[in-house]
């Protein structure tokens, strides 16, 4: 198997002597977005996942930027890099003065300051032309462009749940080896008209999961498909398959990524885009059925949305009387590649629906929601014997209704969504966003979480883990110090009714975060950031009301220097300061440094990165963002004593293919095996391997 996908890479690379025509696309890193993923991962502890959903918009402006004299208030909203006080200035902008002479004018609209203007550049442009795509199947087919992507990802070096097991011990313990083989596979398919029609599909092999054999004779242990088409008669949208949906402020309805508390310390406000093609490999945060996005009126809007999948869970009961079978709990991994995990696919059906009701007045300044749908389970939510679990859901449906609502008054907007779940919990989240003047903005945000509230898709702004047993009050500024500093920061403060795991009693905390941004011009810039965390845990699982305080301080350096045309530097200096108690107080750090190089002239590309680390244990570990293949996303935790050693590499062989690289190595100096259980490898380094190709046509 080896042998031959060497074969085929090699084989790829020789026929770019083929081509005399290298075509060099659109920029692979976005830098204003990069930040916010990479603080997502820190967050939820990820260090690698399918975060392209919240840059496959950016990515595809980049390369067909909005034409400001020609746009509309959602597609600047899809956008996501503005807030609903700079969308509303700006069309009051053109209203008043006409359409835009030049990208300059940009900085006479209110609230539109440089950081604002500079951020939306890359995607926006200034044009005359007014440009109609027309809806009929040829033009769909003559302008229309495909994209297949083939990924292979695996460690190196062998890991336990790999290695031979005699079948005595394997008949003993039917999970001490994996099913299946140690690479990953990916593949995606996507054709697409402009931001009008898409379609495609995606398939998904998870390392240690058979592959047409065995558990997954079908192939792809994951597979989806969607249908998406755009401004179809009074359908804004219809959505066939697979799709995202947002509503509100994420109480009710959330599907797919979003950010919540970032250094964007004022982008608050969640700025709902209703229904979205779903293009992701993640197993779980989706909907697959049909949905449609409908104008009533000038005013009026109804979404409609049904959804039937089945979803992992462990489940219990009786094997001999089907009836008497409940689930224990959720299963979110995306992981079938043991007995036991294999045993939790697809254990339940899960159908939901239900619609939204919108008005939005003709100026755009006030928007008003309505929600309701109904979630019903094949199988019972069974009853939790742990204390901190006695409030949550239980049995077979779930009905959740929600009023959300949009007002801007001059330069502020009041927001929020008040939220009901049949089992008798309610959720509510309220803020204001202003602009005081170019300079200076803030934002104000209370959530209040019941411990009874419940919802099975749902991305509010939110510290826990689960939209339940929080409330929380939230302060964000955002100041331009001078032409080149700026000043965002933000301040959390919340605390938890209730139990809840590892906190055997009610408890409470701050997070804190302050970040410093000097641009030296337009590419180079450097970035200080402050961050602490005070929270509660267990001190002994004895006591049930005695907790310890644990804090955390973690500083960093960062920058990021344009050393010439074709060469880019960026380093990070970061220290983290970590107390349990009064008995625990360690430290830790990292230095990463790497070096990128890109030519338009030439069909190569590559990102090099060195990170020496050293910290006392894994409370302390520090989080960094990779290169790795286009739509991959690598964010390795540092701990204990190492290096790592990150090399990427793009090829453009000709203008319709594409071919990436990515090898990382971590040496670890202060032990001999490396991870544990069924991932454990006997010795003091690991390597990953991703390749990945790219054809267009």
């Amino acid at each position: 198997m080896k042998l031959k996908l060497f074969t085929f890479f090699i084989f790829l690379l020789s026929i770019s002597y083929l081509s005399a025509q290298v075509v060099i696309d659109e920029p692979e890193e976005i830098d204003e977005v990069q930040q916010n993923i990479e603080y997502i991962a820190e967050e939820s502890g990820a260090e690698e996942g399918d975060f392209s959903e919240l840059t496959e918009n950016l990515k595809y402006y980049l390369t067909h930027p909005i034409n400001l004299n020609n746009t509309t208030i959602d597609e600047l909203r899809n956008l996501g890099l503005l807030t609903d006080i700079q969308i509303v200035n700006f069309f009051d902008h053109i209203q008043k003065n006409g359409k835009l002479l030049s990208i300059y004018e940009l900085q006479s609209i209110e609230s539109w300051d440089l950081e604002t203007i500079n951020k939306i550049l890359p995607f926006v442009k200034i044009s005359d032309a007014e440009v109609a795509h027309k809806y009929n199947f040829s033009e769909v087919m003559k302008n229309g462009n495909s994209q297949l992507f083939v990924r292979y990802m695996r460690t190196l070096e062998e890991q336990k749940g790999y290695s031979d097991v005699d079948d005595s011990t394997l008949a003993a313990n039917p999970n001490s080896r994996y099913l299946g083989s140690p690479y990953k596979l990916y593949t995606r398919y996507q054709f697409k008209y402009y931001n009008l029609v898409s379609f495609g599909f995606t398939g998904e092999k998870d390392p240690g999961e058979e592959f047409f054999k065995g558990t997954q004779k079908q192939g792809f242990d994951y597979y989806s498909a969607h249908l998406f088409v755009r401004n179809v008669g009074p359908f804004k949208a219809i959505a066939i398959g697979d799709y995202n949906l947002q509503i509100g402020q994420g109480l009710t309805m959330w599907t797919g990524m979003s950010f919540g508390k970032t250094a964007d310390a004022v982008f608050t406000k969640r700025n709902a885009n209703g229904i979205r093609q779903y293009t992701s490999a993640d197993e779980n945060r989706f909907l697959r059925g049909v949905a449609f996005d409908a104008k009533l009126s000038k005013r009026f809007e109804i979404l409609g949305f049904l959804s039937y999948k089945k979803i992992d869970a462990s489940v219990e009961g009786d094997t001999l009387n089907y009836e008497d079978y409940v689930i224990a709990s959720l299963v979110e991994t995306g992981l079938h590649n043991t007995v036991s995990s294999y045993s939790k696919k697809d254990a339940i059906k899960q159908f939901i629906g239900g619609a939204n009701f919108k008005y939005i007045s003709l100026n755009k300044r006030l928007r008003i929601g309505a929600t309701a749908y109904t979630t019903i389970l094949d199988k019972p939510l069974g009853s939790r014997d742990e204390l901190y679990r006695m409030f949550e859901f239980t049995g077979t449906q779930l009905n959740v209704a929600s009023v959300d609502y949009s007002y801007i008054w001059k330069n502020f907007n009041i927001f929020g969504e008040e939220a009901y779940s049949s089992n008798g919990g309610i959720a509510t989240i309220n803020g204001i966003m202003a602009v005081t003047d170019k300079n200076l903005s803030f934002s104000l945000l209370h959530r209040y979480f019941d411990p009874k509230y419940f919802v099975f898709y749902a991305s509010p702004l939110q510290e826990g883990s689960k939209v339940s047993n929080e409330q929380g009050l939230y302060f964000g500024v955002n100041a331009n110090l001078t032409y080149k500093l700026n000043l965002t920061a933000y301040f959390d403060m919340f605390s938890f009714p209730w139990l809840r795991y590892r906190v055997n009693a009610p408890s409470d905390g701050v997070e804190t975060l302050l970040q410093l941004n000097y641009k030296f011009n337009k590419k180079n810039y450097v970035y200080f950031r402050y961050k602490h965390e005070t929270k509660s845990l267990n001190k002994a699982d004895v006591y049930v009301n005695r907790l310890m305080e644990t804090n955390k301080d973690n500083f960093r350096l960062n920058g990021t220097f344009q050393l010439s045309p074709s060469f880019k530097y960026k380093f990070r200096v970061e220290y983290v300061n970590y107390r349990k108690g009064s008995d625990y107080n360690h430290n830790g750090y990292a230095v990463s440094q790497t070096l990128s190089f890109k030519q338009t002239k030439l069909p190569v590309s590559f990102h090099f990165t060195f990170v020496y680390f050293d910290t006392y244990s894994y409370d302390e570990r520090i989080y960094g963002y990779e290169n790795d293949v286009l739509y991959a996303y690598s964010f390795p935790s540092y701990y204990y004593q190492g290096a790592r050693y990150v090399f990427n590499i793009k090829y453009t062989i000709n203008k319709y293919l594409d071919f990436w690289a990515y090898l990382a190595r971590t040496n670890y100096f202060d032990r001999n095996v490396v991870s544990s259980g069924l991932n454990e490898i006997n010795g003091n380094h690991k390597t990953d391997l991703h390749l990945q190709i790219r054809v267009k046509f």
